[in-house]
């Protein structure tokens, strides 16, 4: 039986992905790799539809004050660079 709730972490890449420019697939392939690395059984995973990551970039971005911070190109490289750090995590020495 599929969970009702969204781990925090979940959550956490779900809005990250989101003002980053992800799409949905992206996201839920990288939550996908993560539940596969953690033995997750399929029955557990839950997915990320097309319209709550479209409800996030509409209304929880500006809600959060963090989508004007500031111009669009400049927000999109570093939501995209959290974005990176979180599914490909580089060691200290390399940054």
């Amino acid at each position: 039986m599929p969970r009702k709730s969204y781990t925090p972490a979940e959550r956490a890449l779900h809005i990250l992905g989101a003002l980053a420019g992800r799409s949905s697939h992206e996201i839920n392939l990288e939550i996908g790799l993560g539940d596969a690395n953690k033995r997750v059984p399929e029955d557990r995973r839950k997915k990320l539809p097309q319209g709550s990551l479209d409800m996030l970039k509409k209304r929880y971005a500006s809600a959060l004050g963090v989508a004007h911070i500031v111009d669009h190109r400049e927000r999109e490289r570093v939501w995209s660079a959290l974005w990176e750090h979180c599914v490909a995590p580089k060691k200290a020495g390399d940054l």
